[in-house]
């Protein structure tokens, strides 16, 4: 653990994940085979397997660097990166909802056929979104400390409204410094987040405060794992009463996965692991994460 106290994310920021039917706790998850092309898995038999990743609140597509190129060769990877964040032109207002339907625009404009989708934070609950709206056209839905919910009181919601317009560095140093147990990945995701439109991650945030879609949970076909971090599964044997109280016992079937010692930025904090459990759920849903 490094010099910074690493103490509880607030839930006003929502992140927080993670379920299955029968909440597996493994151990590391070994790289997946090169895959067989199968045309019965495969959209419009292109004989490719095809993965988008989407980032969280506050930052930008470099989270992904270091994971990316364990992924290549196996997918082919594009990254969505949110409005009025990183390399991004912001938009009006933009939430959740107007984002999933960016995320669609982008599929439609790359010829993404069928992907598996990976969305961590609040890139994990755009992900939920379209893949709700749009399950036909979604291979796998992985979300990383996401939840199908926001879980900030109103009393919350009133004071996150008040720090931002009081003193919005304050707000983002007060929090990011408390995201991961290493100081390097603390100051990118902080420098991330300060350099992030400031509107943009206003509306985005407060947007998530009536996200709720646990009344649909259980009318999604697609696979989906959810794989969660130390920072808010402190203990692996509390994950499946975290899990429900999040909105995910709502789902028809899930599979967990818990990275120990982690903070919320697990691919930058363990990047190959991170690339592996994707790996293996994205090429085959039936794949069994060791104990």
């Amino acid at each position: 653990m490094n010099k910074r106290a690493l103490i509880a994310l607030p839930t006003a920021l929502l992140v927080v994940l993670l379920a299955q039917v029968s909440l597996v706790q493994p151990a590391l998850a070994q790289p997946a085979p090169s895959p067989v092309q199968d045309q019965g898995e495969l959209m419009e038999g292109r004989g490719e397997f095809e993965m988008v990743l989407i980032h969280g609140l506050g930052a930008g597509n470099q989270i992904w660097d270091e994971v990316e190129p364990y992924l290549l060769g196996t997918f082919k990877v594009w990254r969505f990166e949110l409005a009025g964040h990183g390399q991004t032109q912001p938009t009006l207002d933009p939430t959740i909802e107007s984002e999933a339907d960016r995320l669609a625009e982008f599929l439609d404009r790359e010829d993404i056929a069928y992907p598996t989708i990976v969305g961590h934070g609040l890139g994990g609950m755009i992900a939920l979104q379209y893949s709700l709206d749009n399950p036909t056209r979604v291979h796998r839905l992985i979300m990383i400390d996401a939840a199908p919910k926001q879980l900030a009181t109103p009393e919350q919601k009133a004071q996150v409204g008040r720090a931002l317009l009081e003193d919005f560095d304050r707000f983002i140093f007060d929090r990011y410094t408390s995201m991961s147990p290493s100081d390097k990945v603390t100051d990118l995701v902080l420098d991330l987040a300060l350099r992030t439109h400031r509107p943009s991650f206003t509306s985005l945030l407060m947007s998530s405060f009536d996200y709720d879609v646990t009344g649909r949970l259980h009318t999604l076909s697609v696979p989906l794992l959810v794989i969660g971090s130390e920072l808010l599964f402190p203990n692996a044997e509390t994950s499946k009463q975290v899990l429900s109280q999040i909105g995910f016992d709502k789902a028809r079937s899930l599979t967990f996965k818990r990275l120990g010692r982690t903070g919320h930025y697990i691919m930058l904090e363990r990047p190959v692991m991170t690339a592996s459990v994707l790996m293996a759920f994205g090429v085959t849903a039936d794949y069994e994460f060791q104990r």
